[in-house]
């Protein structure tokens, strides 16, 4: 699993950087699981902006969900953090919820400080 999130951080990092021109740090990258049943892959970036993630939304999606499949998570929901009060996206998040995270997830903006790039599925 090492070796998996090593990889997944630097790809993130790499494709980010492609994908818009900026220069994106991603210092942290990690594999979770929640008391509630949830599991994800979570990541910490510097010099990303929301314009960045709205414009590139389908490509930011599609490689947060190959991550995640390569971590064995089906996410149901994948977000930008934003740190409150800025357009500066502050982590990625790809997110296989549990029943009762899903029916808080399923809004269209469940908190205020996330941008939701992949919308929770009905099942």
């Amino acid at each position: 699993m090492k070796e998996e999130i090593i990889s997944a951080r630097k790809n993130l990092e790499e494709t980010l950087r492609k994908i818009t021109g900026f220069s994106i740090f991603v210092p942290e990258a990690k594999f979770f699981s929640m008391v509630c049943g949830c599991v994800g892959f979570a990541s910490d970036l510097r010099g990303l902006l929301l314009a960045s993630v709205e414009v590139s939304n389908d490509n930011i999606k599609n490689l947060l969900e190959d991550i995640a499949n390569s971590l064995s998570i089906k996410p149901d929901i994948i977000y930008a953090r934003k740190l409150p009060g800025s357009e500066e996206i502050v982590g990625l998040t790809a997110r296989e919820l549990c029943s009762r995270c899903k029916k808080e997830f399923s809004g269209d903006k469940p908190r205020p400080d996330i941008f939701v790039i992949k919308k929770v599925e009905e099942r």
